[in-house]
Order: structure tokens, then sequence, then C-alpha cells
């Protein structure tokens, strides 16, 4: 028998207990779930743990997408001493749903030659959930089921959710659409709260307009709606999710051909206004039943046209032209419009005419035509003309109108009234400034228009420059109209300005003028109101 040495027994004893450690921490993978009975729209958590440290992405979860929708996983590990021992441990947490009923397995997972014993799961169905259709609903109303290209009808919809909001996960709407249509959202969804049989229900209302494109037998998808209800129990702890979809209602929209001999200008609606408004120089609307003006040479007079129709888009609109004669001159702006209230668009034109010879002229009616599709024929729609007899400018430039309280004048000595009118002058100009600094406490003063206005004026002084009277009578009443809350009295000496321009162009005997005194008051009632701005101080409490 072979006796071992005392160191030699040491030795072996430390090879044993090392190997028996190593044994006993190996690492050992476990799979649990919280629930192996569950029902096709719970939700379960899967755990498993391995101990020791290893890194998150060990484990592969793809395995379980063929049976199970997944979460998203959680990872964690922690490293622990007791009793002078070191242990490791590393957790996985991930929820999972089955996707259809009887059995289903979760795999054996396997870490480092590792494994875990796979886990069968009993899938049944739900009997206490409720029905798609009482948690949510769509509700279509199409104002129009027959179009012509180019026509527009309204889609009103309603989606109506009878469940808590804060339920909803992964919500998805899906607006209408179908080939041979434009499909346009009008303003914003009115969401809100109402009760329905005894419920308390979330409503969305949307609107949309609905362009037919081309002629056929169309369909139309309505708003869809897809979500996933969340329901939990606090008696047993369980997590159910319910996906609910709503697939859109198809709807059949019969789009009517165009008449073999429409012409370019198709405008195909259930309804069209046009009407118009004859302003003067002065401002003053014209009453409707004017059939002849007097005018000056170089006045203007402004032609608004507005044009209401139903069931068109904007940039369908008609561009409205009209021929004048050559003895007056046309200005116009760009078409604005309006979404009205009853689905209608209107477009507002304004022409600015401007009277250059001198003679009687007659101003066309305009006239649009458009198709009833109601009727199903074409009409005529039109405005009446107006007759203008164009006289001849003032001889000379205006004196400036001076008001005072009295009518009588005098005139005394070789000097004249021109002291006299020096000093009312001066006193008018007391006066204003009184008046304008105790206004000062009580209106709050206008802000600086932007750079559109800031443009408006560039063009109005190269227009002045340019000697181009027309073009600035129309600028120059443009720009005015957003100086109303200016000086009255620097407004009066440009529309004194304007005239002695016009009279100098288009009078007969042409007295002399020059543009520089026009254009300096232009920048001193636009830096006036600049100057107010910036000094304006809020007066004291």
């Amino acid at each position: 028998m072979v006796k071992l040495s005392r160191r030699s027994q040491l030795i072996l004893l430390t090879i044993a207990s090392w190997l028996i450690s190593f044994t006993a921490n190996a690492g050992n993978l476990t799979a649990t779930v919280s629930s192996n009975q569950v029902t096709k729209a719970e939700v379960f958590q899967l755990r498993l743990t391995y101990d020791a440290k290893v890194d998150s992405d060990s484990l592969n979860f793809a395995v379980l997408e063929q049976n199970f929708f997944l979460g998203q996983p959680s990872f964690g590990s922690s490293l622990n001493y007791v009793n002078g021992k070191r242990s490791s441990r590393s957790e996985w947490t991930i929820a999972l749903k089955a996707k259809q009923l009887g059995t289903l397995t979760i795999p054996s997972f396997s870490i480092e030659g590792n494994q875990s014993q796979p886990i069968n799961i009993q899938v049944s169905q739900d009997n206490d959930l409720p029905k798609p259709s009482e948690l949510a609903q769509i509700q279509s109303q199409l104002e129009k089921k027959t179009l012509y290209p180019n026509e527009s009808t309204q889609l009103k919809t309603r989606l109506i959710i009878k469940a808590d909001p804060r339920r909803l996960q992964n919500v998805q709407i899906s607006p209408p659409e179908g080939d041979g249509f434009t499909v346009k959202q009008l303003g914003q969804p009115n969401q809100y709260q109402t009760v329905i049989n005894g419920l308390e229900a979330t409503v969305v209302d949307q609107t949309f307009d609905i362009t037919a494109t081309q002629s056929g037998q169309q369909q139309l998808n309505s708003l869809g709606f897809s979500a996933t209800f969340v329901f939990g129990s606090n008696r047993s702890g369980t997590t159910k999710l319910l996906p609910v979809k709503i697939a859109a209602e198809s709807l059949s929209i019969n789009v009517k051909p165009k008449p073999t001999d429409s012409n370019n200008a198709w405008l195909p609606t259930t309804e069209l206004d046009l009407s118009q408004t004859w302003i003067d120089a002065q401002g003053n609307a014209l009453d409707n039943n004017t059939q002849q003006l007097a005018v000056k040479v170089g006045d203007s007079i402004t032609r608004q046209l507005t044009l209401t129709i139903q069931g068109i888009e904007a940039e369908n609109f008609p561009n409205i032209l009209v021929s004048y004669p050559q003895a007056v001159r046309q200005y116009a702006e760009k078409p604005q419009f309006t979404q009205l209230e009853n689905g209608a668009t209107q477009m507002t034109v304004q022409q600015v005419l401007i009277a250059q010879h001198q003679g009687n002229v007659s101003l066309p009616p305009v006239v649009v035509e458009w198709f009833n599709t109601q009727a199903e024929q074409k009409q005529l729609s039109q405005t009446s003309g107006l007759k203008l007899e164009i006289e001849a400018a003032a001889m000379g430039a205006p004196q400036p109108v001076v008001i005072t309280k009295d009518q009588a004048t005098s005139s005394d000595s070789n000097s004249g009234i021109w002291p006299y009118l020096t000093a009312l002058f001066a006193t008018l100009w007391v006066l204003t400034l009184v008046w304008h600094i105790k206004s000062r406490i009580n209106v709050m003063p206008a802000k600086h228009i932007g750079t559109e206005e800031d443009d408006l004026k560039t063009q109005l002084i190269e227009a002045v420059k340019s000697g181009d009277h027309a073009k600035t009578q129309f600028l120059a009443t443009r720009w005015l109209k957003n100086q109303t809350h200016k000086s009255a009295a620097t407004i009066n000496e440009i529309h004194q300005e304007l005239q002695a321009m016009a009279a100098s162009q288009y009078g007969n005997q042409s007295p002399a003028w020059s543009n520089k005194t026009l254009i300096k008051l232009i920048h001193k009632l636009d830096k006036q109101t600049q100057d107010k701005s910036a000094k304006y101080k809020l007066p004291k409490l």
C-alpha cells in the first residue's frame, strides 16, 4: 500500500474541491411561465433564468414568432456574495400572446450547452370579451352618388369608440381612397365625448372632399380603423389584448362622362352664383341698378366679382378674363378663395379700371358658362355691364382743401390771406398733435405690416417714378386700404398729389408736376406708423 505524503494529500484535496465546485456552479437554464392555461386574448409572461452571467443576446426569441405574438423582452443580470460565496444570475422576461387555439409549445432554449425544458400551453377561446362591433363602429354618409368629372361631393365619417381611449394601442386610421378620385380632408377632425345607450363613447367626426377624375362606375373606400384594446382584471391579475379591425366600407359612385359638346371651361355643379359690385374712386359701392357713371380721366373704378360654386375645387375655377375698351386700363388682383360652411367654394376677383381717354365707353358684362348636373343642361350666369362717361381731367393741379370754422374769406392787405392761412395751419397742426397724444392713451397703435406691405409700397414708388399713373392709382388704392389708421392729413395730401399727377398726364394743358412730393409723402406715411409703434409705451395704471 502506497502512502502519500501530507503535501500530496493536500494537493489532491484541493483539486477535488475545485472539481466539485465547478460542477455545482455550472450554468442551469430554467424556463417558467405565469400560466400554462390561457385564452387566446390573454397575455402571459415567459421567464428564463440562467445561473451565470451572460450577454442579453445569448437567447434568440425568434423561434416563438410562429405561434405567439411577442412583446419587448427585458434582461437583467446580478452578482451576489452570500457567506463569502459568489453567484451570478441572468434573467429574461417577455410577454406572449397566442396566435391560435389548441396546444402550443414553447420550445427548449440553449445557452452554453445547457437547455431548458419545453413548455406546453393550452389555449382556449375567450367567452367573456366583447365583440369588435361593440367596441368600435364607423358610419359613412356620402352626399352624392352620381358625379361628373371634376365635380366634388362630401363624405362625412363618424368613428365611434365605445371604450376608454386610454385602453387603445397601435391605433391606425386609414383615410378614404379610391381609383378615379382625389380625396382632401376638410378642416380638422372633431373629437368629443358623448353617451350612447348609457355608455360613454368617444366620437371623431371628419369630412372629406371627394372629386371625381374619370368617368365610369367607381368604388370609393371609406374610413378604415384598426387598434388593439387592452383589458385588465384586478381580481385575476391577467391582461387581455383584443385586436379590432373595421374594414373600410366600399361606396359605389357613378361618374357620368362629359357631354360631347362641352368646352374647356367645364364647370359641373348643382349651384353657381355670380355677382358683382362696382366701387367708385372714393371707395363707395354703387347701387346695383346703376347703369351709367360719370368719371374724369385718371379716375379709377373697381369691379369686384364674386363667384360661388358648389362642388368645385379652387384649382378647377375658371380664370375670369374680360376684354375692356382701350379707353380704360385694367389691373386685376390675384383671386382670393374662401371655403364656405356649406361646402361651397367662393372666389373673389377685383379688377381696378383706370380711365385714360375722354369719351363714352361701355364696360362689358361678365358671362360664366356652367353645366347644371341636376338639370343635366348648360346654363349661363351673367353680370351687367356699365357705361362710363369719361370727362376731361382738371385743367391744373388741385389746390389743398382747407377746412375752416367759417366759410367767409377776407383779403385786406397787400400780403393777401397767406399769413392767416399760415396761422390757421399752425393752429390745426397743434390741435391735431394734442388730439393725437391723447388718443395714444386709449388706442393701441397698429402693428407694422410685414414684408408683403413693404413690397407693395416699393412697387408703388417705382410706379410713381416711372410716371405710370394708371399703375400708380391701382397700387395706391391697394396700399392706402391698409393705412386708414394713420394720419388723415397725410392721406389727404397723397390723394391731392395723385389728382395732380392725373391732371398732369391727362389734362388739356398738362400742368407741370414733380413726383418728389408724392414719394416724400409715401415715405412719411409709412415711417410715421413705424415711429409710433417704436415709441409707444403703455399708459400708467
